[in-house]
């Protein structure tokens, strides 16, 4: 590597960072010298909280296979729903069908204003810690995870085409808020879990959190709090974490934002409330799209666009159809509607972005 370096593939801001694994060394890059995860040349391991997993079998089973067809998939959805550990524990389930190993590039706490070299050099720098892709060793397949390209979606998106295109032994998975509109790439959808299991989650989640805490004959108090907080995997972590200090019944009476509320110092600065995480997305709008956002957020209900065309104010916030149908489909892209496909299609907006929409205005 110091070949590569001699030659000034890499600069010093790109911090790698070893960490001890059951199987070797781990190697990960992040571009801001922050600890970059957990990847490992052997495999991705997802960590011991398993229970985050509850529900998501289904989606590891269809990213498991994206990845048997498709040298690039990219998870897709809203901040919180567990992108990341869902994109780990495939990498860990699939370390053995990647003899050349598994890297991981962070770029979540990459500013906005780094380049496609930029990207290319931490992508680059993960990859050649283990040997080149494409030198003698190259007979081996290897796997890149790359976390978190919303803010960076065109240069991150370059790179990962460049990388196809030069490394036949490579493949890509990415994680992003921002669905990635390229050739080649397949895009798996992760949603916020359903009741039954959102319930499942919560309680392992409230048993870690506060083990002598009995909800013993508070079943439909548990539905309610996990409907309320859309099923959204972080958001129960973070009610669970609550239940230490008020009631279930408090926490029902409370609206979501204020559930939602309490920090975690582990996530990147934008992921430490899921306020932020909105605050963020939302700072990466236009003032079009965040001008629908605010007018969509008083819909309490799922709506279609021609519920949004019958609106008598629908004009003082978009001017035409066909203005409309674009935002509101970038809107979906950047995961800040959730939508329902069917014969119609029906459209919707997570509880917790509703009312931090409404605090921004």
């Amino acid at each position: 590597m110091a070949a590569f370096q001699e030659a000034g593939l890499f600069e010093a801001e790109y911090v790698l960072r070893d960490f001890a694994d059951r199987n070797g060394t781990e190697n990960s890059v992040a571009l801001s010298g922050r600890p970059a995860g957990v990847s490992t040349s052997n495999g991705v391991r997802a960590g011991d909280d398993y229970d985050w997993l509850v529900g998501r079998k289904n989606d590891i089973s269809r990213i498991c296979d994206s990845l048997h067809r498709d040298r690039w998939t990219t998870l897709v959805g809203p901040g919180g729903v567990g992108k990341t550990k869902l994109a780990f524990a495939v990498a860990d389930r699939l370390r053995s069908q990647f003899a050349g190993g598994v890297s991981v590039v962070h770029l979540g706490e990459t500013s906005e204003d780094h380049d496609e070299t930029a990207v290319w050099h931490a992508v680059c720098e993960a990859l050649l810690t283990e040997g080149s892709p494409g030198d003698g060793s190259a007979a081996k397949r290897r796997l890149v995870v790359i976390d978190n390209i919303e803010h960076l979606q065109t240069p991150a998106v370059r790179v990962c085409q460049r990388l196809l295109a030069e490394f036949p032994d490579l493949w890509i998975l990415v994680t992003s808020r921002h669905a990635v509109a390229a050739a080649g790439v397949k895009t798996v959808e992760v949603r916020p879990l359903p009741t039954v299991d959102a319930e499942q989650l919560f309680l392992y989640r409230v048993q870690a959190a506060c083990s002598d805490l009995d909800l013993t004959g508070r079943g439909s108090a548990v539905t309610e709090i996990c409907r309320k907080l859309d099923g959204l995997p972080s958001a129960l972590e973070v009610a669970a974490l609550r239940l230490r200090s008020l009631s279930i019944d408090t926490l029902l009476k409370a609206p979501v934002r204020q559930i939602v509320a309490q920090p975690s110092i582990a996530d990147l600065p934008h992921q430490r409330t899921l306020i932020e995480s909105v605050t963020w997305s939302y700072g990466m709008l236009g003032e079009e799209q965040r001008r629908l956002l605010r007018w969509l957020s008083a819909f309490p209900e799922a709506f279609t666009i021609k519920d949004l065309l019958g609106r008598p104010d629908r004009e003082a916030v978009v001017d035409d159809f066909p203005h409309l149908v674009d935002i509101v489909s970038d809107l979906v892209d950047r995961s800040m509607l959730q939508v329902c496909r069917g014969s119609e299609y029906r459209y919707s907006m997570l509880g917790h972005i509703r009312e931090v929409i409404r605090i921004l205005q």
